[in-house]
């Protein structure tokens, strides 16, 4: 069997390099699932020794697994994470239970016992060893995790290619100075098998293949990935979770000359949106189209946002693949994926909205721009006025989409419960989880939901434009309608004579205390007060800042309200109103 050597130190490539090893791969790189985070790559082996470059983790990462079917005798990758080796001079040398290795083989081989390679991740080059050709298929999540290279050593590594457009090594390592000498065009050395089954120095000239694996050298450090360069904010994939709604990637054109960026999202339709600078309406959020063609400047570096739009959402979560590519010969894919909101039910348990989409706490104001004169003779309609005033809003809306106007709101932390296993071992039964406590007398029953000076505390939020009597301990006020969409909710407040906060009562002046003259008897003095609020939503985004989802975290629209008592005509007041979901909690004072 022809085989590597792994020295401590990769200076000794001066010597012969390259040895007859391990027959050559050429990989077509397929994409089957057009509708979710997977994708399938198809490699036909050779009999004998393969080079590959995994592209996708794997949807069950277990080598067995990976490998079922596959007639292979043996699969190895570099365990170091700086995967850097020499070449042997005698390729006969049985080394390859070296430590720095993983290899497995199959179940029931002899040697089996002896296994350390379980899984198969994605980003890693691997050596197969088949006894027989056979196409593998391996299906799951494109990764995007980048890796360093081992400074003047040489690396086992595949690189991001178009398979439909495979560019040439030189073309491809050119913006590199650690892999591409510019003044005098030489390309650092690059070794790939062939078909006789050798290792062979590459030309500049020579084309390049999708997961193929070569063994390329790097003269001093680089983080060199491909001439379009694409980095994350975090993770290896655009995940939105259920509560992100934008991200952000960086994409890099490391060319010396311009080159167009196509940016398509592989689900059709795409619940995708990006930003783009307006020099009237400031950041707009635009739909991501079939295919999106953005210029990119020689050198530019340009950041990225994208936006998940969950109002659009048919299912409980959305899975695709985002597609970059240069034209040149680079493609990166992403996997993308965002859930609906979900919430710790009572029993601790996450729970996917039920009733309505909306549910959950929303903060936000209302801009009062139209107020009616009330003594000309058109007081029933409002006029602009000369400045806004702007109206604090705080509303729940709970699972079954019922709307409560709030005056206050803390949010607090309910402790979790633990219980005995079969072992005696303490375990969660109920985990903990966030609540919305309206009525402080509920406060000693929960826990701080955050510190203050080191010590337990609620968030707390008010509205301090509105004030109702309590209706059984509640410190809100029931609206009826519904939440969202182009409906409308309205609600009454009624400030009765005797009300605390009535504006024609005085507790300490004799004509508006509501006594007598004895200031022992009830006798109404001060007006009753009525206030008839209204929420119309707008189905789609008003005029405003732009925002990718609206209609799930965003909603706006028009407020309206209707003042009586305070005049002998009523008071009439407008403005747009918007509102931010904060959180999805869907219950009030547990």
């Amino acid at each position: 069997m022809n085989t590597m050597r792994y020295p401590e130190s990769s200076h000794s490539w001066a010597r012969n390099c390259f040895r007859k090893l391990f027959p050559t791969l050429l990989l077509l790189g397929g994409a089957l699932s057009c509708a979710a985070q997977s994708i399938s790559q198809s490699f036909p082996l050779r009999a004998g020794w393969n080079s590959i470059w995994l592209e996708v983790d794997p949807t069950n990462a277990a080598t067995q697994v990976v490998l079922t079917g596959a007639p292979f005798a043996s699969v190895w990758t570099f365990a170091d994470r700086l995967s850097a080796v020499d070449f042997i001079e005698n390729p006969n040398e049985p080394v390859w239970n070296r430590d720095r290795w993983l290899r497995a083989v199959p179940a029931g081989h002899p040697g089996a016992f002896q296994n350390n390679l379980f899984t198969m991740r994605g980003a890693r080059a691997y050596l197969i060893q088949v006894t027989n050709a056979f196409t593998l298929t391996v299906t799951g999540r494109p990764v995007w995790r980048p890796r360093v290279w081992v400074p003047d050593a040489y690396s086992l590594r595949g690189f991001p290619i178009d398979s439909t457009a495979p560019p040439t090594f030189g073309d491809f390592f050119r913006p590199s100075p650690a892999h591409f000498d510019a003044a005098t065009g030489r390309l650092q050395k690059v070794y790939r098998l062939a078909p006789t089954g050798q290792w062979t120095l590459v030309a500049p000239t020579d084309g390049m293949a999708a997961g193929e694996a070569y063994w390329v050298f790097t003269k001093g450090g680089s983080d060199y990935i491909a001439p379009l360069q694409v980095s994350l904010d975090t993770g290896d994939g655009l995940d939105f979770g259920s509560q992100l709604t934008s991200r952000t990637l960086t994409i890099r054109n490391q060319r010396n000359e311009p080159i167009t960026v196509s940016i398509r999202d592989r689900s059709s339709p795409s619940h995708l949106s990006y930003a783009q600078f307006s020099a009237t309406n400031g950041v707009e959020w635009i739909e991501l189209p079939g295919v999106l063609a953005a210029p990119l400047a020689a050198g530019a570096v340009r950041p990225w946002r994208t936006a998940v739009r969950r109002q659009d959402f048919t299912a409980d979560r959305y899975e695709s693949v985002l597609e970059i590519t240069d034209g040149r010969g680079t493609r990166h894919r992403l996997a993308v994926v965002a859930a609906k909101p979900t919430y710790a039910g009572t029993g601790g348990e996450a729970r996917l909205l039920g009733g309505t989409a909306y549910a959950g706490l929303w903060l936000g104001s209302a801009s009062i721009n139209a107020v009616n004169e009330v003594n000309a003779p058109d007081f029933d309609s409002p006029k602009p006025t000369a400045a806004e005033f702007n109206l604090r809003l705080l509303v729940h809306v709970d699972e079954q989409g019922v709307a409560r106007l709030l005056k206050e709101v803390t949010q607090l932390w309910q402790d979790g419960t633990t219980t005995n296993n079969a072992q005696g071992r303490a375990v969660v039964a109920t985990p903990g989880r966030y609540v919305l406590v309206t009525d402080e007398s509920l406060f000693p029953r929960y826990s701080g939901a955050t510190l203050r000076d080191g010590t337990p505390a609620g968030r707390r939020l008010s509205a301090v434009g509105y004030d109702f009597p309590r209706v059984s301990g509640a410190n809100y006020l029931t609206l009826t309608g519904a939440f969202g969409g182009d409906n409308t909710l309205t609600g009454t407040i009624s400030l009765s004579p005797e009300f605390p906060t009535n504006p024609f009562r005085h507790k300490f002046h004799p004509d508006h205390d509501n006594l007598d003259e004895r200031f022992a008897n009830f006798r109404a003095e001060a007006y009753a007060v009525q206030r008839v609020i209204s929420l119309t939503f707008a189905a789609t985004a008003p005029a405003g800042p732009s925002v990718p989802d609206y209609g799930h975290g965003v909603i706006a629209g028009t407020y309206r309200e209707t003042v009586t008592g305070l005049n002998k005509r009523p008071i009439l007041c407008e403005g747009p109103f918007r509102l931010t979901r904060l959180v999805n909690t869907p219950t009030l004072d547990e």
